[in-house]
């Protein structure tokens, strides 16, 4: 099964296999042959930023790609469960450490999902991962509707210098945190790692 998603204007995949869930028979499979480390960042459900610094040992900083404001189509509407064609905070960053390329991000915020307080801080504070920005302010977030895959990814692998049908690692989830009225922070993340975290061999066939 190959699935093509269009995800903004520079950004898309072609997921191999389709998106598959922890708990899903297949998973054991994707996870085969990775290091232990690695299949801990692929199923991971806390801070990505927290945990790249703890195993790169250095800060990770952002490098935007893409930070814009757009309708939702309707496959993205689906998985965030909201209407079609809300408007969303788009962003698209690489996480960085030590000069090196570790994750390629892909974030969209339903405006309606987002606290203004928040997005204000997200404004301001661009070149920041979101895991940051939200922990600096006392927020904390859960996850949910984690999955993993095979994915290609043109720009993540053009970046890379990889070849553009390199297979990559990634995978998705909704990122947030609901208050006692509104939302705080609602949003779909999808992530695509670099063969210097996640599958160095796999990237090179």
């Amino acid at each position: 099964m190959v699935i093509s998603q269009l995800m903004g204007k520079g950004f898309s995949l072609t997921v191999l296999d389709g998106w598959l869930a922890p708990s899903h028979e297949a998973a054991s499979r994707l996870l085969d042959g990775l290091l232990a480390h690695e299949k801990l960042l692929l199923f991971s459900e806390g801070s990505m930023t927290l945990e790249l610094e703890l195993l790169t040992g250095k800060r990770v900083d952002v490098e935007l790609k893409l930070k814009d404001e757009r309708p939702l189509t309707g496959a993205e509407a689906e998985f965030l469960g909201v209407a079609p064609g809300v408007m969303a905070v788009e962003r698209e960053v690489w996480l960085v450490a030590g000069g090196t390329k570790l994750l390629y991000a892909h974030t969209l915020i339903p405006v309606q999902c987002l606290d203004k307080e928040v997005r204000r801080a997200l404004d301001e504070k661009s070149s920041e991962p979101l895991g940051r920005v939200l922990s600096s302010r006392g927020i904390l977030f859960a996850k949910e509707r984690l999955e993993a895959g095979r994915v290609r990814c043109e720009a993540a692998s053009k970046d890379l210098e990889l070849n553009t049908g390199a297979s990559l690692y990634a995978r998705r989830y909704i990122l947030y945190n609901k208050g006692t009225r509104n939302w705080v922070i609602k949003a779909a993340v999808t992530e695509v790692f670099s063969p210097a975290l996640i599958g160095a061999e796999a990237a090179a066939k």
